[in-house]
């Protein structure tokens, strides 16, 4: 679907360790330019995990900045924009105070961004460029996209068009040298502790990440490039280098401990870089160690580069959107995997419920929103793995407890919500989850959850009896054409009586018809 005509505009970013605009004209999804680009290097992540928040002096830096690029905007004419803000507002204690400020200031509305969906919008740009214009991944080999930013690490792990791993730790660079003080930091033993400490810290994933047989291993953003320059890379502007493990190793064979005090002196690297590159150079040694690839891939994708080249590959509803939302949907398949759930029940509750969205998109049931029915439909049984009773309770704190690829903090807890009341109980003020969530999310559950429980009553026996279903809107009546040959007493029984809620939502009756050629009696 091709945009109307060029779309221009301005993508902001407040970072750990720097701020920025990039100013973009978007024609096409292999046809993005940037007009101008500015960048702030900051030290806000220091502050930020040595007192868990940011100073008034700070806040003012930021508005100060902001309002400059403001003024950049206005020079180019640029009025459409986003501002986004990651681990540095995400985890500051006084984040309410930091969003208001900067709304009083500037105007501006900052988008904050939680850490999975940080990842997916690298990960996003990273496997565009690599599978569709560089050609550089072998689609029956698998690769690792490993983001270490100041706050977290994300590992991603894809072979061909599918997505088959995506885990989040919350212990970045600066958060992994902030659990240590000056004096441990200086230590002559610090350099063997640090690297124990990242092994444990990764323990839990090594035997699993050793299964894909990853071929490669992706590290991109700043750190990705200074890690190059150390290797002799120098004056490169490729996007992305291939590298060979031996030669990382080497580097880092050369130091005899990578510690900060080393970088800064061998490099002449300011303390605050080598405080982030340090950590960085020794869980990447790790990895590589535990996996073993054949080869390294550093790119210089940042998180600005992944949310503006998405920001237009989402306005154009580019058809590359629906190919992540597919793989997206395939991890969610995974989680329920790992709880053991019906499979072959959830296909159906999900292939019913796709068809309910796409009917009822004029009763305010936007696209986005059927996506999220879908990622519902597929989760909504993991709580009987943990107890048959009271398992929408157990579904609840499983979805919120996990990181949901491609969805953010907010529509994951519509999707958990969702699977809390997708068995019995109303949606209802009274109940703490619900009563949590603003009131669009609230008008989201309820839709959802109406047409979960009929998709879910289509296949009330678990035993797959109806075979296809047509749906036909007359007179305000939406009617279920199914066919099959079996008894479906339950299943019609059990619709009967979910009919009644999804009535009540959608301000419609709704029938099931047994039979598939749209004939009523």
């Amino acid at each position: 679907m091709a945009l109307p005509k060029t779309l221009r505009y301005a993508v902001l970013h407040v970072g750990s360790s720097s701020m920025s605009i990039t100013i973009l004209e978007y024609k096409g999804i292999d046809d993005v330019r940037v007009i101008d680009y500015a960048a702030r290097e900051v030290t806000f992540g220091e502050e930020l995990f040595q007192t868990s928040r940011l100073s008034f002096k700070t806040i003012e830096e930021i508005c100060h900045i902001l309002k400059g690029y403001k003024q950049l905007m206005a020079d180019y004419g640029v009025s459409r924009s986003k501002l986004y803000g990651t681990t540095v507002i995400r985890e500051a204690a006084n984040r309410r105070s930091i969003l208001d400020q900067i709304y009083i200031q500037t105007g501006m509305r900052v988008e904050v961004i939680d850490m999975p969906k940080e990842v997916y919008y690298k990960y996003a740009l990273l496997y565009y460029k690599m599978t569709h214009q560089y050609k550089l991944t072998d689609p029956t080999k698998a690769t690792l996209f490993l983001d270490i930013t100041s706050g977290g690490v994300g590992l991603t792990v894809w072979r061909g068009e599918n997505l088959l791993f995506q885990r989040n730790m919350h212990s970045g660079s600066l958060r992994v040298m902030e659990s240590f003080n000056r004096n441990q930091r200086s230590s002559i033993s610090f350099p063997r502790a640090i690297t124990e400490y990242l092994h444990r810290m990764i323990g839990p994933l090594r035997e699993e990440l050793q299964t894909f047989n990853i071929n490669s291993i992706v590290l991109s953003g700043d750190e990705a490039q200074y890690m190059t320059h150390l290797m002799g890379q120098e004056n490169n502007k490729e996007d992305i280098i291939t590298i060979e493990p031996e030669r990382f190793k080497g580097l880092i064979n050369s130091f005899d401990g990578v510690t900060a005090t080393k970088l800064m002196n061998r490099y002449k690297l300011p303390e605050y870089k080598a405080n982030i590159l340090m950590p960085t150079m020794i869980l990447f040694n790790e990895i590589i160690t535990a996996i073993e690839p054949k080869s390294l891939i550093f790119s210089s994708f940042s998180f600005s580069q992944g949310i503006s080249w998405f920001y237009g590959v989402e306005t154009e509803n580019n058809p590359f959107m629906y190919q992540l939302r597919e793989q997206n949907a395939q991890l969610a398949r995974a989680v329920a995997a790992r709880y053991h759930t019906d499979r072959i029940h959830d296909a159906e509750v999900e292939r019913f419920s796709s068809l309910f969205c796409k009917a009822l998109r004029h009763k305010g049931l936007p696209e986005r929103w059927g996506y999220l029915c879908r990622i519902a439909a597929i989760l909504c049984s993991v709580g009987k793995f943990v107890n048959l009773r009271n398992h929408g309770e157990h579904a609840y704190h499983i979805v919120m407890g996990t990181d949901i690829f491609g969805l953010s903090e907010e529509e994951k807890q519509v999707v958990a919500n969702v699977v809390y009341y997708h068995y019995k109980g109303t949606p209802n003020d009274d109940d703490a989850y619900f009563n949590a969530l603003t009131e669009l999310q609230k008008i989201q559950v309820t839709k959802l959850v109406a047409i979960i429980r009929v998709a879910c009553a289509l296949d009330a026996g678990s035993n797959q009896k109806i075979s296809e279903v047509t749906l036909e809107e007359r007179d305000n009546v939406l009617y279920v054409f199914c066919r099959t040959n079996e008894d479906i007493s339950l299943e019609w029984w059990t619709f009967d009586r979910d009919s009644e809620y999804f009535t009540e939502i959608f301000g419609m009756e709704i029938v099931l018809v047994r039979g598939g050629d749209r004939h009523v009696q």
